[in-house]
């Protein structure tokens, strides 16, 4: 059996029965006026701080995108140039998505430059976990006159300007240069039966590391970010 309904202008929607004897049953919802056989997908993002996000009505996956925050660049100096500070971690839904700040550079003639941060999809969220990008090593230059410039910060899945790691403190004249933070680690993942409401954290930049003797402060890392789309078909 087929149920047409006429409109006024001329065109007709017609419901046919199921192919089977088996019984279905739609339920529509308590609402006057148009339903949405369509929603467009809802985006929200933070870039810092923590709290709850609240799953949208009738959603029915998430998509996450997150990176934790970047390290700190490295100070230069003759002597005493401090080490860069950790970025901080990024989760979402507390263990079940985590991405982990990268550290800081260090000073040195020839110093590694900070690690990327480690990440981390456990079930039942499935996707890929991305360790950060690792800071660039300090070199020193020859001579009393010599010129070493800054090493470069590790980039993370969205580049060095979101969770990337700072920039070390470059030389002017003899001494130890910084070495470039360590990025945070990233994360692409795919939530297929969301709960009603998740925890976030958004991992803080790592500070700068001081200047020493004659040098130069290195530079702040980028703080972390997550980005979060609600699905509904």
């Amino acid at each position: 059996m087929s149920i047409v309904l006429q409109s006024s202008g001329g065109g007709s929607v017609t419901i046919n029965e199921p192919s089977t004897a088996s019984n279905f049953t739609q339920t529509l919802p308590a609402v006057t006026g148009e339903i949405a056989l369509y929603a467009a997908p809802q985006t929200t993002y933070y870039t810092s701080g923590s709290g709850t996000y609240t799953v949208p009505s009738n959603a029915k996956y998430l998509y996450v995108e997150m990176v934790g925050g970047g390290g700190g660049g490295g100070g230069s100096g003759v002597s005493s140039g401090g080490t860069g500070g950790t970025g901080g971690s990024s989760t979402f839904g507390s263990s079940l998505l985590t991405c982990v700040g990268g550290t800081g550079g260090a000073n040195g003639a020839i110093a590694a430059g900070g690690a990327g941060g480690t990440a981390t999809v456990s079930s039942p969220a499935v996707g890929a976990a991305f360790t950060g990008g690792l800071g660039g090593p300090s070199t020193s230059g020859s001579g009393s006159a010599a010129y070493v410039s800054s090493s470069s910060g590790g980039s993370g899945i969205f580049g060095g300007g979101v969770g990337g790691g700072g920039i070390g403190g470059y030389t002017l004249a003899s001494g130890a240069p910084g070495s470039g933070g360590g990025s945070g680690g990233g994360i692409k993942a795919f939530i297929t039966s969301p709960s009603s409401t998740y925890s976030y954290a958004v991992g803080a930049a790592g500070a700068a590391g001081s200047a020493g003797t004659s040098g130069v402060a290195g530079s702040v890392g980028t703080a972390g970010a997550i980005f979060i789309t609600a699905y509904f078909g």
